[in-house]
């Protein structure tokens, strides 16, 4: 009995380290846009409302992808009275995942008339 506790103690304590790292990741997010932005989102993470002139701050996030000095994956939101917004594909050419750190990112907006896009630019 008590050498298979001392294995569940010891597999455990093993454990513990990687419980503990991975949602190192905390980002804070500017909305340079001029409109006020719902249904915002960020990969994968619902966001919600992100009024103009106005920041969130995220954290949590175990794993990001980077591309140069801004995320992969590009932001999303719905602006009142414009069309639906466009977005690209993401191309994963020298990229790389990060895991932890601190970022902070302005999202601005490429009003095309027909339609818009959303993308990001470090926050300066």
């Amino acid at each position: 009995m008590f050498k298979s506790s001392f294995t569940f103690q010891l597999a455990f304590l093993l454990l513990l380290p990687s419980l503990a790292i991975g949602q190192n990741i905390e980002i804070k997010v500017f909305n340079k846009t001029g409109y006020d932005l719902d249904s915002v989102t960020f990969h994968q993470l619902y966001l919600g409302e992100l009024c103009k002139d106005s920041s969130v701050f995220i954290s949590g996030i175990a794993e990001m992808t980077m591309q140069g000095d801004v995320p992969l994956h590009r932001p999303f939101g719905i602006i009142e009275d414009k069309k639906s917004p466009h977005n690209l594909s993401e191309c994963a050419t020298k990229s790389r995942k990060v895991n932890d750190g601190s970022y902070a990112f302005d999202v601005f907006i490429n009003d095309r008339g027909y339609d818009y896009l959303l993308y990001w630019k470090k926050h300066e």
